[in-house]
């Protein structure tokens, strides 16, 4: 991963960060920059700038993941179309829910700018939108 500071419109010095294996995806904080999530085949790599606090084997092969703007919440999809919340403890994460709402593996997530919902991708080329109290009833 290569992390690049912006100073306005400039960009300043360029940081390699070696997280150990190919990164699948990634998404920031957007409240919080310095937390960045780093999806692995086996897990999650969890960034605080350039340093890696943790390296978090999740049991299934990961495909596609996002951190909610403020933080306190990530969630997961897989190569089996499941979608796993968690919330986000210190530098670890709690599963909270598991949603099957698709058929085939996960290849995008992403929330809503006011984090009241989220939306998946798969495969095989299908979106679902959720409401983000959804995971409360599954």
């Amino acid at each position: 991963i290569r992390r690049v500071s912006l100073h306005g419109d400039q960009c300043g010095d360029i940081e390699a960060i070696d997280i150990g294996s190919q990164p699948k995806d990634f998404s920031v904080a957007l409240s919080s920059p310095e937390l960045v999530l780093v999806s692995i085949d086996s897990g999650v790599v969890v960034l605080r700038g350039t340093k890696i606090v943790s390296t978090i084997n999740l049991g299934f092969t990961v495909s596609a993941s996002v951190v909610s703007p403020d933080g306190s919440e990530a969630i997961i999809g897989g190569q089996d179309g499941k979608l796993h919340i968690y919330s986000i403890s210190g530098d670890t994460l709690v599963e909270e829910a598991v949603l099957e709402k698709h058929r085939g593996a996960i290849s995008v997530i992403r929330y809503s700018p006011d984090f009241s919902m989220f939306a998946s991708g798969d495969v095989n080329r299908e979106a679902k939108q959720s409401e983000n109290t959804d995971r409360l009833c599954n």
